[in-house]
């Protein structure tokens, strides 16, 4: 019986911290500011975590189907591990679908978000192409290319020069 209590205990906590993330990524979408543009659209790792969720549900659903036939405890244990599957699965869907994009407060680049005072520097490398350097974590210097339309290209010129200072 205790073995099952410690590992219940576990796999709530592992489900608590699936929700914060899930919890935390859908307050990010919010709270970065208006969409200025988009760069590229990541539809493979859209997909692969749009299958992933899909395994999840099914193997939650067949956890459940079992638990209720046989009334065997152990067994919550595995729907724990499914919903925490399903958890990080819709985490990282948010997160591929805002794979490269310019937004009022910042730029995500991956799924990850850097506010416009990370951002170190800027320069053109060519008429529709900009190249950022952004300070990581690790006080190492990182950069990546963002590729405009002609048409949004006057917006993110504003937007840029508004808050990144050279």
């Amino acid at each position: 019986m205790n073995k099952f209590s410690a590992l219940s205990v576990i796999n709530i906590v592992t489900c608590i911290l699936g929700i914060w993330i899930f919890l935390k990524d859908i307050y990010t979408v919010y709270t970065h500011g208006r969409n200025i543009v988009k760069a590229k659209k990541d539809t493979g790792l859209g997909i692969f975590w749009g299958i992933s969720l899909i395994f999840w549900c099914a193997l939650l659903w067949f956890d459940i189907k079992l638990y209720l036939s046989y009334k065997n405890n152990n067994i919550i244990n595995n729907i724990f591990t499914s919903i925490f599957g399903i958890e990080i699965s819709i985490s990282n869907i948010i997160r591929s679908l805002r794979s490269l994009e310019i937004r009022e407060n910042g730029i995500y680049k991956s799924g990850y978000f850097y506010k416009w005072d990370k951002i170190k520097s800027y320069n053109l490398t060519s008429p529709n192409t900009i190249e950022f350097k952004i300070s990581t974590f690790f006080k190492g210097n990182s950069s990546f290319e963002f590729t405009i339309d002609e048409e949004t290209k006057p917006k993110v010129d504003e937007v840029i020069q508004r808050n990144i200072a050279l």
